[in-house]
Parts: C-alpha cells; sequence; structure tokens
C-alpha cells in the first residue's frame, strides 16, 4: 500500500464519523450523508498523490461541504423542474444566522477547553490536530515516547469533553462554571 493510501485509510479510520455527522447535520438525511462521505473520500483518493495538501483533514471536509452545496442545488433543480416550489431549507446555501452564532460559539467553547489543558499537553494536542504531525514526529519534538503522546492525547479529548460537559451543565442551570 503506498504511503498516499496509507493517509488516506488513517484519515477514514479517524474521520469517517465525525464527517458523516457533519455532512448529516447539513442534509438532514443520514442516507444522504453516508453517500456524500463515502464520495468525499473517493475524490480525496483520486488526487495525485504527489498533490501538496497542507491539512488533508480540513480539505477532506471542504470537499464535503463542497458536494453537500451540490445536493442541495440538484434537490432545488429537481423540485422547480417537478413544478414546486424549493423548501427554504434547501434554497439557503449559507448557513443562517442562528447556525452561524451556535458554530462560533462552539468553536470559543472548544478553544476554552484546549487553553485549558496544561501546556504540555496542549502542545501535543495542537501538533496533532492542528499542524497534523505524526506520535513519532512529535514524540521526537517534545523528547518523549509516541506511546506517552498518545496518552497525552487521550487525556486531552477526556479534558476537553468534561471541560466543554461542565460548561454546558452550567449554562442549563443558567450559570457559568
Amino acid at each position: 500500500m503506498s504511503s498516499w493510501n496509507k493517509q488516506i485509510a488513517r484519515l477514514f479510520t479517524e474521520h469517517k464519523k465525525a464527517l458523516e455527522a457533519f455532512v448529516a447535520r447539513r442534509t438532514g438525511n443520514s442516507q444522504v450523508a453516508a453517500d456524500l462521505t463515502q464520495e468525499s473520500f473517493l475524490r480525496l483518493a483520486r488526487l495525485p498523490a504527489d498533490k501538496q495538501i497542507d491539512n488533508l483533514p480540513a480539505f477532506l471536509f471542504t470537499i464535503a461541504s463542497n458536494l453537500v452545496r451540490d445536493h442541495q442545488r440538484q434537490a432545488i433543480r429537481r423540485e422547480r423542474l417537478d413544478g414546486g416550489e424549493p423548501s427554504d431549507e434547501l434554497a439557503s446555501e449559507a448557513p443562517g444566522a442562528d447556525d452561524q452564532l451556535a458554530a462560533q460559539q462552539e468553536q470559543a467553547l472548544m478553544q476554552a477547553a484546549i487553553q485549558a489543558l496544561p501546556e504540555a499537553t496542549r502542545h501535543i494536542f495542537l501538533l496533532y490536530h492542528v499542524d497534523g504531525c505524526t506520535y513519532r514526529e512529535i514524540g521526537e519534538r517534545m523528547n518523549v515516547t509516541p506511546r506517552s503522546v498518545e496518552y497525552q492525547l487521550r487525556r486531552a479529548l477526556l479534558d476537553c469533553r468534561a471541560f466543554i460537559q461542565a460548561r454546558l451543565a452550567g449554562d442549563a442551570r443558567g450559570q457559568r462554571p
């Protein structure tokens, strides 16, 4: 298996569920989400192996977002050809103000959770999730074993989840923790 195919396989293992959830939220249809997710990975896999992509997960999500947009446009065209009016949900390609606000709040909450991590753990988390470094590369930079990197990443995710849950529980009670 080539290095490119290994990258695609790793990306599939690590991001398929999140990508499918992302698409499902935008289409409102789990079957369409599954199809568009598969098509996203196929399109990425068809790219030349020597194509320089700085952030594969972000590129994959961009492919999926474009496929969702294309799907919505096709649905609008089909609706018009059938003589009906397109639904408001399909007519709007851009996220609404509520969606944008919710996305901004989610992003701010995740950033706060990451900032709350211990410095070394935060650095490992960012090297992996933002810079796309492997466990070995991070280990070499941080002078730790790849197994320690794996542990720190697991710990970071658990800590972020706990931070977000605590913050959301506080908001549900009308207060900030």
